[in-house]
């Protein structure tokens, strides 16, 4: 069971639930019908400043040790890492605005540095669960899409229920975090998320 649990948090980490983000945008909206070869540039870039730079910085924080592990489990270790995400998120913000991708994309992205904003400062005193955050907030990219497009992908929300179920429980169940921080995190990565798309939608009055 350790093992599975090990290879969710692996697969699941927070790192990549910005790629999978748009990847979920590119499969279930309406930006399907782009050309393949700009989806790949956009998901790479994407890639590129949400996961690598900050993964990389996290094994060279790693190395020389200034953190205990590669997995960040003492929450001392992560506000670095935190604000070098933030860093990250920026600059991956900023290269999407230029590609001209809709407001409400860039409004799963606002919403992603919401977030963590919001883990690094409940990081300060408590360990909230970035697991969590990152997989709830698909979740609420998902009902952002629902409420833009008027459809219900029952097949994309039941996985991602299933997989926050899947990974709360591998969490508690590796000792990473307690129930209360597990919840915090599905909490802090829906309401940014999914909020952050509504109110920008309807700003701009996207439907």
């Amino acid at each position: 069971m350790k093992t599975l649990a090990h290879f969710f948090s692996a697969v699941l980490t927070p790192l990549l639930m910005p790629f999978y983000g748009i990847c979920i945008i590119f499969f279930f909206s309406y930006l399907y019908i782009l050309p393949i070869s700009f989806k790949l540039f956009i998901a790479s870039g994407v890639l590129f400043f949400t996961a690598i730079i900050p993964a990389m910085t996290i094994l060279w924080m790693y190395k020389t040790k200034k953190v205990k592990s590669i997995g960040l489990n003492d929450r001392h270790d992560r506000e670095i890492p935190y604000v070098i995400n933030l860093f990250g998120y920026g600059f991956c913000l900023y290269f999407l605005y230029k590609t001209r991708l809709p407001i409400w994309v860039l409004a799963f992205f606002i919403g992603c540095i919401g977030s963590i904003i919001t883990a690094l400062l409940i990081n300060i005193r408590w360990k909230i669960s970035a697991h969590l955050t990152g997989i709830s907030g698909l979740t609420g990219l998902a009902f952002g899409l629902a409420s833009i497009q008027m459809t219900f992908p029952i097949v994309l929300f039941c996985t991602l229920i299933m997989l926050t179920g899947i990974l709360g429980s591998a969490r508690i169940g590796l000792g990473r975090h307690t129930l209360m921080q597990v919840a915090a995190g599905v909490i802090n990565g829906f309401i940014w998320v999914f909020g952050s798309i509504l109110l920008i939608s309807f700003y701009f009055n996207i439907t």
